[in-house]
């Protein structure tokens, strides 16, 4: 089956959507639609509701879930849905290599691939995944992210080899890099959310890791200083494309 006919029969049985509706969407004809349902081997949408529901378990290795878990904490969120868990990460749509190298993630951190959803009203594509159990092996209880305290796993903080994967996750997502205009070597690297007990965590990670010259805003934690910044970028391997 090609990624195209499976994101076709994943949006019809498990988002419950239209053959119109996923032809708008993926910009194809109502006649392809068609024939990628005719194809498939699931036989029914309570078929598809069971892998829905279906507990997931982690079939990816610890860094890549630590490379997740700096997503989820940076733009991702996790809510109950009916009978399961939606796993949720917004992106923008000029950065494509960063959403395909998420979607990848999400697939081989869960043996799931996730679907793709463009909003029709903004620049934001939606990489979704349904599955119980995902807050589990995240970590964090399904719910808004906002208004409480965020802690980075002591798993990944004690390990320095998964705390560069969840930083590199971090920037990736709520991260900035500007070079200052018309200055030489000149730079600001930085990280930034609204949750100062992440902010806190963040800015203590990047400590431990031998970046010393991050300093905390009541927003951000960044570094200005340009040989440090260069390091972290090429260490961490920060790619925000």
């Amino acid at each position: 089956m090609n990624l195209t006919n499976e994101r076709i029969q994943r949006l019809y049985f498990e988002e419950k959507l239209s053959t119109r509706q996923i032809a708008s969407r993926l910009g194809i004809s109502q006649s392809t639609v068609t024939r990628a349902l005719q194809g498939s081997s699931l036989r029914s949408k309570s078929e598809a509701a069971e892998l829905r529901y279906k507990p997931l378990s982690l079939d990816g290795s610890h860094a890549e879930l630590a490379y997740l878990v700096g997503i989820y904490l940076g733009d991702g969120c996790l809510v109950r849905s009916s009978r399961t868990e939606l796993l949720d990460i917004a992106c923008d749509s000029k950065y494509p290599d960063l959403i395909e190298r998420f979607s990848g993630l999400v697939s081989r951190v869960f043996g799931k691939s996730p679907t793709l959803h463009k909003d029709l009203f903004s620049n934001c594509v939606h990489i979704r995944l349904y599955g119980e159990g995902i807050g589990s092996i995240l970590g964090f209880e399904p719910g808004p992210k906002k208004g409480r305290d965020l802690h980075i796993p002591s798993w990944i903080t004690e390990n320095e080899d998964w705390s560069r994967w969840c930083i590199r996750g971090l920037f990736e997502t709520d991260g900035y890099m500007h070079h200052r205009h018309k200055r030489d070597r000149s730079v600001v690297v930085g990280f930034s959310n609204t949750n100062e007990m992440l902010l806190d965590e963040v800015q203590q990670l990047l400590y431990n890791l031998g970046y010393q010259t991050f300093r905390r805003s009541k927003t951000s934690v960044d570094c200005w200083q340009y040989d440090e910044a260069m390091r972290f970028v090429a260490e961490v391997g920060v790619d925000k494309r």
